[in-house]
């Protein structure tokens, strides 16, 4: 089966570039797309002028009516580790989807959930002139997120783990085509 290829592109509250990769669509329904990479995939980090190269596989979700996403690093040591940003419903256009970052993360290592860049959050919201319903929506999708994962709702109901296995099966066989 052939893997439809996409672009992800995350974005500042002004519009401009943040970051991009390229991944390959595992699942799209009208709610989300289900992104998956191999190692050696690439993120060019455009404010840095930067490449940053991925040792390992990952699962990506887009819920296209949340203010969230959610990054799944399969590492090599077995444990899976999670990266959600807190963003602007992402838009999916074509062969890209872009969502604008609103810089607060939550992400999950070790067993354990933390709440990361606070501090980039409070700086952006004075570079961006942020509006006070970006900064009450992004506090808000922050809260709304922490609790459907303790209540274990979609998707950390055990969705994107059911799907772990075909990471590493589809891609691994990507990797070998190549």
């Amino acid at each position: 089966m052939e893997l439809q290829h996409v672009t992800m592109e995350a974005r500042k509250f002004d519009g401009r570039p943040h970051y991009s990769w390229d991944g390959y669509v595992l699942e799209q329904t009208e709610a989300y797309l289900l992104v998956a990479n191999t190692p050696g995939r690439t993120l060019l980090h455009h404010r840095r002028e930067a490449v940053y190269t991925y040792d390992n596989y990952s699962l990506e979700f887009y819920p296209l009516d949340a203010d969230f996403t959610v990054g799944l690093d399969l590492e090599r040591t077995g444990e899976v580790t999670y990266y959600c940003n807190i963003c602007l419903p992402p838009v999916l256009q074509g062969n890209t989807l872009s969502f604008i970052d609103l810089d607060l993360d939550l992400v999950h290592r070790e067993e354990v959930w933390t709440v990361v860049d606070e501090d980039e959050f409070l700086e952006n919201q004075q570079l961006y002139d942020y509006p006070t319903d970006v900064i009450e929506r992004a506090r808000a999708s922050l809260l709304n997120l922490q609790e459907r994962i303790a209540q274990q709702q979609f998707p950390f109901d055990g969705f994107l783990d059911s799907f772990i296995p075909t990471v590493l099966q589809q891609m691994k066989r990507r990797g070998n085509d190549t």
